[in-house]
């Protein structure tokens, strides 16, 4: 039987969003608490791997932006912040990843969590290392017991591994197409993370929760309005406070308007412009935010003292 989105789901989302633009939360930025300390950082969070979408359409969309979200997952990981997204970067694996909850040595993670699953947990710190998901649909088996099925793989990270709600239909199908679409051959290269970067995002999760609402899955295309405002909040933790407290107040404003509305179809090209707006209004000190590689390395040095 599928479960409703719970009513929940769409405080937490909104309240990510709340918190990353809260002035003095700490780490300076979410991913700061799962990345190596031995790394460099502020270069790590501040550059991305090529993308490897050989393809796109609504529903791989869907599952590109759910595997971005940490609703997809359930949980203390989904509470801390966690997606798919956080040891799998663009699909690949991400090397630098260490939580102490999931592991204890960068770029492996312990799919057996009592922290993250009381169904998978088993009391003992066993991390694997983080599989390439990239060209994942010409494997013959998954994960540590030889899953064949791609299908029963996923729901039972989303479902045992992590402790998350049941997917709708079209957003477990979405995020199957997404990581069937992740072909080798198409890599793009490396790359920065920028403030255009990162409202694209927020455009791409809410054109998907559209083309849902469009389909008749409202509830898909709520889960997506989360997943835009949790892109929100990852790009509003970018702009330090104070000197970019009025346009968080402006993201954190359109956040709690996408919170507000029931399905995507409750906002339309006036939101939009609004968004791309304040986009274009912070991208004029775009050098002193934490999308500038110096700026976070040294907000890293102030917090660690």
């Amino acid at each position: 039987m599928r479960r409703p989105v719970p009513r929940a789901w769409k405080g937490a989302a909104l309240s990510l969003c709340l918190i990353a633009a809260a002035p003095g939360s700490a780490p300076v930025l979410r991913e700061v608490g799962w990345t190596d300390p031995a790394a460099d950082v502020a270069l790590i969070a501040t550059q991305r791997p090529g993308e490897c979408l050989m393809r796109s359409d609504a529903l791989i969309e869907t599952g590109r932006a759910l595997f971005r979200s940490p609703q997809l997952l359930g949980g203390p990981a989904a509470r801390a912040g966690l997606s798919c997204e956080a040891c799998h970067t663009e699909g690949r694996v991400n090397a630098q990843f260490l939580l102490p909850e999931l592991t204890d040595r960068p770029g492996m993670v312990d799919v057996t969590s009592e922290w993250a699953s009381k169904v998978r947990g088993d009391g003992v710190l066993n991390p694997v290392p983080i599989p390439d998901l990239v060209g994942v649909s010409g494997k013959a088996t998954l994960g540590s017991h030889g899953e064949r099925s791609l299908e029963a793989f996923v729901h039972s990270v989303i479902v045992d591994e992590f402790q998350g709600h049941e997917p709708t239909p079209r957003a477990l199908e979405g995020v199957i197409a997404y990581l069937r679409a992740l072909d080798p051959a198409a890599c793009a290269p490396a790359g920065r993370v920028t403030l255009a970067s990162a409202a694209e995002e927020v455009r791409r999760a809410l054109a998907a929760a559209r083309a849902s609402a469009g389909a008749g899955d409202a509830e898909t295309s709520r889960a997506l309005c989360m997943a835009a405002q949790d892109a929100m909040a990852r790009l509003a933790e970018r702009l330090p406070a104070p000197g970019f407290n009025a346009d968080r107040r402006r993201f954190e404003a359109l956040s709690r308007e996408l919170g507000a509305a029931d399905t995507a179809g409750a906002f339309g090209p006036a939101w939009m412009a609004r968004f791309d707006a304040a986009v274009a209004r912070a991208q004029r000190r775009e050098r002193r935010s934490y999308f500038n590689p110096e700026v976070l390395r040294a907000a890293l040095a102030r917090d660690a003292r």
